[in-house]
């Protein structure tokens, strides 16, 4: 498997094997001007040996005195000596024709030197004659072969610098190309790293990404993702621990509510036993329809409280937008009051999946909350939309829009009255449970309660805001899946 440690050991090594190989073309370079340098010094030696025999050669020829020719032999064998030592050298520079040429020339002079002591000395001259051709010939060749050794180590310096050029690019490319790797392999995945937590700081997404195979950056992605799902546990636990805590103001909230009906129960009983006899039969009939009414009341806070407490499951199956909103109009219509119009607006051919007894429950609570607040038209409408953080800017929202961000579609369910509205000082308590502004003993504060929770239980949230016309806007907001959104 492979590891950051790994790739960050590897790009170290393969650093270190290009300066290897730079040294080593270093090394390589030096040497062979150093090879450049050694033969020109045999050039060198040959030359200055060839210039000295031209001065022997002068003084010997001017003066008439042998002692001279001695000399001159002495600085011929010089000559050959430098000559045989640096063989290799001349050869390299000039080529094996010119080396023998210089050979042959150095050997010719030699021998005209040794046999021009026993020359005659009518043939004197035309030996001396000879002697300065032959020297003549050994300078220029050996000038000859000094320029051609200066343009040798010129050509090698060159090239030397030429390839020390070539080695500094290659390792300034390999650099860069080591830096890209390290970006790519290393700093790449750190980067993703850190924008998977803010999107998660921020809400947009639920655990981190994998965004490489390394060993390090899989095993810190499990264990975030774990300490997420622990994290998300333990507050869920919290919220039931703090439901259960909120029971215990539920109930003295309830037996505020049920002590009215309760009361007015007991009132009429109590005139019942009391008056049953003398009572008229309308009189009777007034206090039984009080006491039936009553213990309606009292049934409804029942079921809302255990609508609050209870976690039902969630029974989700696939069905049609329009049929859904549809059927839970047909359910409130039967409860709302005299002069409320509720109609249904565009609705978008769509298919849910979603729990049709819970949806139902929050159409219910928000039209019947809408006609209770003094609401005469009421408007239901849905189309498919995509989720932007910028539709709730002007409203409030309730809920986590993370699924609804990585959702590809979602669809907005709009519930829109003319009623007077919610005050802005208000607005953001209305969710809370309890929280009513009806006077006592009309309502328990659960309703708009039930619909937060439902939505998300249906991972989607809610937005409310006052549009220009007047009146209260809830956009509901449901993810779709890919298939929902075909």
């Amino acid at each position: 498997m492979s590891s950051l440690r790994n790739k960050i050991f590897s790009a170290y090594g393969y650093s270190k094997l290009v300066m290897l190989a730079f040294a080593v073309v270093v090394f390589v370079d030096l040497y062979y001007l150093h090879l450049q340098i050694r033969q020109g010094q045999a050039v060198a030696d040959f030359r200055e040996a060839a210039l000295e025999m031209r001065r022997d050669e002068k003084n010997l020829f001017l003066y008439r005195d042998l002692s001279n020719l001695d000399q001159l032999m002495l600085q011929a064998e010089a000559a050959g000596s430098a000559l045989r030592t640096g063989r290799d050298a001349f050869i390299a520079i000039g080529g094996q024709a010119a080396y023998r040429r210089l050979d042959a020339l150095l050997k010719t002079y030699h021998d005209v030197l040794e046999e021009y002591p026993y020359v005659s000395p009518e043939n004197q001259a035309t030996t001396r004659e000879a002697i300065r051709d032959l020297g003549h010939a050994l300078t220029k060749a050996s000038q000859e072969m000094s320029q051609r050794e200066r343009q040798s180590l010129a050509e090698a310096t060159r090239r030397a610098g030429f390839m020390l050029l070539l080695a500094l690019v290659g390792v300034v490319i390999l650099g860069v190309a080591g830096g890209f790797f390290l970006a790519r392999r290393v700093a790449r995945p750190l980067r993703e790293l850190q924008a998977g937590l803010v999107a998660i700081d921020e809400g947009r997404a639920r655990e981190l990404p994998l965004p490489s195979r390394d060993q390090e950056i899989e095993s810190f992605v499990a264990s975030f993702n774990a300490m997420l799902k622990h994290m998300r546990r333990q507050q869920d636990q919290v919220r039931r621990n703090e439901k259960a805590a909120a029971l215990g103001v539920l109930v003295s909230g309830v037996a505020h509510e049920l002590n009215n009906p309760l009361s007015n129960i007991s009132t009429s009983a109590q005139l019942l036993l009391e008056e049953c006899d003398t009572a008229d039969a309308e009189t009777r009939h007034l206090w039984l329809g009080q006491i039936d009414s009553e213990t309606e009341r009292a049934r409804r806070i029942v079921r809302r409280l255990l609508d609050s407490v209870r976690h039902p499951r969630l029974h989700t199956q696939r069905l049609p937008l329009a049929d859904l909103v549809q059927s839970s109009l047909d359910l409130v219509n039967r409860q709302l009051p005299e002069g409320v119009q509720v109609c249904v607006g565009a609705t978008a051919e769509l298919a849910v999946e979603v729990d049709r007894e819970r949806l139902h429950q929050v159409f219910i609570n928000l039209i019947k909350n809408a006609a209770d607040a003094g609401a005469r038209h009421i408007t239901v409408s849905a189309s498919p939309d995509s989720w932007d953080d910028s539709v709730a800017d002007t409203g409030l929202l309730v809920g986590d829009p993370a699924m609804l961000r990585q959702a590809p579609m979602a669809v907005r369910i709009l519930v829109q009255d003319d009623g007077p509205g919610i005050p802005a000082e208000v607005r953001e308590h209305i969710f809370d449970p309890f929280f009513t502004t009806h006077a006592a003993g009309e309502g328990t504060g659960l309703g708009l309660y039930l619909v937060e929770e439902i939505v998300s239980e249906h991972r989607g949230c809610i937005v409310v805001d006052a549009p220009a016309a007047g009146g209260t806007r809830f956009s509901i907001w449901l993810p779709l899946t890919g298939s929902e959104a075909t």
